[in-house]
This record gives C-alpha cells, sequence and structure tokens, in this order.
C-alpha cells in the first residue's frame, strides 16, 4: 500500500498523527492481500489489519469480539478490537479495485514463541511445556462448546470454507491428481487404488461428521499466533482471522498437528516424512496428544468412531504428496513408497485411538 492508503487506514481510528508509524504488506496474492500497520500513541501502541479476500468480512470480525471475551474469560489473553471513530469494529476501504476490510487490535502484550528464550520442556524432552499448555486451551474451549452467528472456521471439513467452493483436502486432493497425470501418468492405476480408498473413507466420515460436538475456535494453533509470557508458558491467542466455528474433533487433530514429529528417517532409497517408523511416531504422538486433551474435554463415543476416519481424512491426500512428487516424480522407488504409505495409512486399524481418548 501507499502512504496514502495508510493514512486514510490510520484516519478510522485516530484522529492524530501516530508517534512512530510502520507497516508491511504479508500478501501480496491478487486474491488474497493483506497489510499490517504497526503505530504508537502517548496512550499505547495498536495493530491495525487490512484484508482484501474471500473469507475476511465485517460480520466476522465483529463476530470475534465475542470468542475473545469468551477466551479471556476462562483466563486467556486475547488482544482486544478497538473500534472505529464510527463506533464500529471494522471498516471498508477501496483500495486499488480491492475492497479491504480494516479492523485494529491492542499490541500483545506477551511474545511469540520464537522471542522467547529458554523455554522449558516436558519431563520426557519431546516438546515444549507451552504446546501441551495449549493443548489444554483448545481441549478447554471444546469443552465449553461456545455457539456463533458469523461463520466456520477455515478448517472445517467437508463443506466449502468461507469465501471458498471446497474445503481444504478436497483441494488438495485435486492438486494431487494434476500433479500425478502431469508430472507421473504412469502411476495413474496406483492414484486411481488411492482415491477408491480416500473416497471410501469420506463417505463413511460424511455419515457422523456432522453430528460431532462442535465450538467457535481460533483455528490457527501455529507458533506465529501464539502468545508466551517470559518464562516459556503459554498465555494466550493474536490473529483471528482463521476462527469460527468447527467440530472440536477436527481442531483437536489441527492443534497437535506436526508437533513433536520424529525427525524423517534418512537414507537415499527413503522417501522422507513416508517411512513407516516415522507414521507410526507421529501417531503415537498424536495419542499421546489425545491423552492430554482428555483431562479437559469429555470425548462422546460418536468422536472416538469418527477419529481413525477424519485421521485419515486430514492426514493422507495433505500437501505431503505435493511435496513428494514435486521432488521425485521421475523415481519410480520414492513414488512407489509414497504409494505404498498413502494406501497404508488409508486402510490401517491398528491406532487405538479409543485407549487414548477414553478415561
Amino acid at each position: 500500500m501507499e502512504q496514502q492508503e495508510i493514512n486514510k487506514i490510520i484516519a478510522f481510528f485516530h484522529t492524530e498523527e501516530p508517534i512512530s508509524c510502520k507497516w508491511e504488506d504479508t500478501w501480496t496474492e491478487e486474491e488474497d492481500s493483506r497489510t499490517i500497520i504497526y503505530v504508537e500513541y502517548p496512550e499505547g501502541k495498536y495493530v491495525i489489519k487490512a484484508a482484501a479476500n474471500g473469507f475476511t468480512t465485517p460480520e466476522r470480525v465483529t463476530g470475534w469480539v465475542e470468542m475473545i471475551n469468551n477466551f479471556r474469560e476462562m483466563g486467556y489473553y486475547c488482544p482486544m478490537l478497538m473500534k472505529s471513530r464510527n463506533g464500529n469494529y471494522a471498516e471498508m476501504l477501496e483500495v486499488q479495485g480491492k475492497s479491504f476490510v480494516v479492523w485494529e487490535e491492542e499490541f500483545a502484550k506477551y511474545s511469540l514463541p520464537k522471542n522467547v528464550e529458554n523455554k522449558p520442556k516436558t519431563p520426557d524432552g519431546k516438546r515444549f511445556v507451552y504446546e501441551e499448555e495449549l493443548w489444554e486451551f483448545v481441549a478447554k474451549v471444546g469443552q465449553k462448546h461456545f455457539t456463533n452467528t458469523w461463520g466456520d472456521s477455515m478448517y472445517v471439513r467437508l463443506i466449502p470454507v468461507p469465501g471458498e467452493k471446497t474445503d481444504e483436502i478436497t483441494e488438495c486432493v485435486e492438486t494431487f491428481i494434476y500433479l500425478i497425470k502431469e508430472k507421473a501418468p504412469r502411476f495413474i492405476p496406483r492414484m486411481e487404488r488411492v482415491l477408491e480408498l480416500f473416497q471410501e473413507n469420506k463417505e463413511k466420515l460424511e455419515q457422523v461428521y456432522f453430528a460431532l460436538p462442535t465450538s467457535v475456535f481460533q483455528a490457527d494453533t501455529w507458533d506465529d499466533n501464539l502468545l508466551l509470557d517470559e518464562e516459556g508458558h503459554f498465555r494466550g491467542v493474536l490473529d483471528y482471522n482463521l476462527s469460527g466455528k468447527d467440530t472440536v474433533l477436527n481442531l483437536l487433530f489441527e492443534a497437535y498437528g506436526g508437533r513433536g514429529r520424529q525427525k524423517p528417517e534418512e537414507g537415499e532409497d527413503i522417501l522422507p516424512e513416508y517411512g513407516k517408523e516415522t507414521r507410526d511416531a507421529w501417531h503415537l504422538g498424536l495419542l499421546e496428544a489425545f491423552k492430554v486433551f482428555r483431562k479437559y474435554y469429555d470425548f462422546t463415543e460418536a468422536e472416538v468412531e469418527a477419529a481413525t476416519l477424519l485421521s485419515r481424512y486430514i492426514g493422507t491426500l495433505d500437501y505431503g504428496p505435493h511435496r513428494a512428487i514435486e521432488k521425485y516424480a521421475e523415481n519410480d522407488n520414492m513414488m512407489n513408497q509414497l504409494f505404498d504409505a498413502l494406501e497404508d495409512e488409508l486402510t490401517r486399524t491398528d491406532i487405538d485411538f479409543r485407549s487414548a481418548m477414553l478415561k
């Protein structure tokens, strides 16, 4: 953005010039443009954000306020949204043919994990303490079963995410098909087998997914959105762009992500991240996480039954196969390992979710 537009955005919230002002365009794609402006005044610092995309709307921004208040009442810190001079939590501004949604937040009083030194680890040394504290937070939010009227999270499954035509996994599957056809067409028969297994699993998941318990989450629990105190303990979250209503089980999977993932097996003939040892370690870590979650969240029988199906859905044809195909499309050994792993993950029944989820 240019200085003129920046001044207009600041004027939504302040009449005086700030003591200091700096900004950065954090996203510059045609369909997703975002800018962050940092301003300082004698009374404090603020962060003003502007987004032009298919999912950030004034209604969603206004809805975040209720979610933030819910989290703060639970004892967690989230930067508050500030009302504009017009009394709104969100304003609109046209910039170069794009409609930007603009809002202001207080400057976070805690730090991102990357800016905190000497973060304590769990007694077994497998992960940082704040990661388990994050799981506690997500589980407690799930247990509250919050509701809203302003929309689903950007990680919602089996239905289109806000502003998109499909959910994220369906987009990944479409890319997977394209890459195989374009870069490794000799593997189309194996691709079709994987897609058959994936579709069978999806159909079973669809039968139970929409009856699973829900809540309202911040949803994007990567380190860039977590806030820690000086001792390295989890205190809260920021960045609410992807937040919304979602199934609790889905967000528990998302909160675990790849934390504690074992380093992939090494070797010229081993496909990174897809060796059995690495995949088993990921599942064991997930089961450990679920044992933490269950201290604060009461899993239902329906969630136990759906866990395997949802794990397969979000953990097979995601972004990982894309990277593998891009790098190893000409290597038959690596490609066969990829398809072996995908078929195994879509059919394995040895992951004991029940024992990990039920007390």
